[in-house]
């Protein structure tokens, strides 16, 4: 039911800025399977299923590359945009951690983990899969941050088992109060920075309600979840199981966070990577308090939303 109201929302959104039922129709059965695998890999007792199956079965690396590969050809084939060469760059994507984690499942070993872990991120953060999902006025990689989420889930809480990490979509009232402390800590030093350095300024328009809900949604499932997921609730956490240090653990992943985002935009900018970094020090906090990535994920979008709906770079 979540993945159907969320792809009608997209389909909605879709709608408002001008498309077409009949442009939308064929790509919405490979939402909807992303959006279904997405919700169903945040429900814990479905995660302890997958890593049980990854245990006791051989096949699981096989059927799990070629489960996540069907949202692709059922959004191409009905769009017309399937071809040879992007099942090809889809299936490495999906089978290089896959079969990598697949020599030694269950088990922390940083030699097998971080390159993984690479695997999954690198070709996303370089854009280095060919656009996959083909949308009127997107460039087609809109997508491929659910796709990764499940790849990651898979390799990560299937194949390596890995406890900790804390991901479900439905936060308790701790991660809310966690979420807005941090947001209530960080906003003045960060909205200070920005204006001091000329790298934010008020938006000359405030945001009309039902947009400003729909992109507020759109940060917490595509861009906050996906990427508390992939810095806090794998990055750190085995940072810290290999080093056993806290502190180290949490500053290096605030960094490499912060170096994630100094070429997002047109250029790299010192300013971004600076508050970016900040940010990840909240986040990775806040990730060791609630012992998840729903109060990361919950900051991460008010102060994303508070930024993109009210400031502008």
């Amino acid at each position: 039911m979540a993945a159907l109201l969320v792809t009608a929302a997209a389909m909605a959104a879709g709608r408002s800025r001008g498309l077409s039922f009949q442009d939308m129709a064929p790509a919405l059965g490979g939402v909807y399977l992303l959006l279904l695998g997405y919700f169903l890999l945040s429900v814990p007792t479905f995660q302890e299923r997958l890593a049980l199956r990854a245990r006791t079965s051989q096949a699981f690396p096989f059927l799990a590359i070629l489960i996540l590969s069907l949202p692709y050809l059922i959004y191409s084939l009905p769009m017309h945009a399937f071809s040879a060469k992007g099942l090809g760059c889809l299936l490495l994507y999906l089978s290089a951690p896959v079969l990598l984690l697949g020599l030694k499942r269950g088990e922390v070993s940083p030699l097998l983990d971080f390159p993984a872990l690479l695997l999954v991120w690198i070709p996303l953060e370089l854009g280095l899969l060919p656009p996959l999902w083909p949308w009127p006025g997107q460039s087609g990689h809109s997508l491929d941050g659910l796709l990764g989420l499940l790849l990651a889930v898979v390799c990560f809480r299937g194949l390596r088992d890995l406890q900790g990490v804390g991901f479900t979509l439905i936060p308790a009232t701790r991660d809310w109060r966690l979420a807005a402390q941090g947001t209530a800590l960080f906003l003045p030093v960060a909205l200070a920075i920005g204006l001091l350095t000329g790298f934010v300024r008020p938006s000359p328009h405030l945001p009309t309600l039902l947009p400003a809900l729909g992109r507020v949604l759109g940060i917490y499932l595509i861009t906050a979840v996906p990427e508390e997921l992939l810095f806090r609730g794998i990055l750190q956490n085995l940072l810290l199981r290999w080093t056993r240090r806290p502190v180290l653990s949490l500053a290096l992943s605030a960094i490499i966070f912060g170096a994630a985002h100094w070429n997002v935009g047109w250029q790299a900018d010192w300013r971004l990577l600076l508050l970016a970094t900040l940010a990840g020090f909240l986040y990775g906090r806040l990730f060791e308090k609630a012992g998840g990535i729903m109060a990361p994920a919950l900051a991460h979008t008010f102060i994303n939303s508070i930024w993109i709906l009210f400031f502008r770079a």
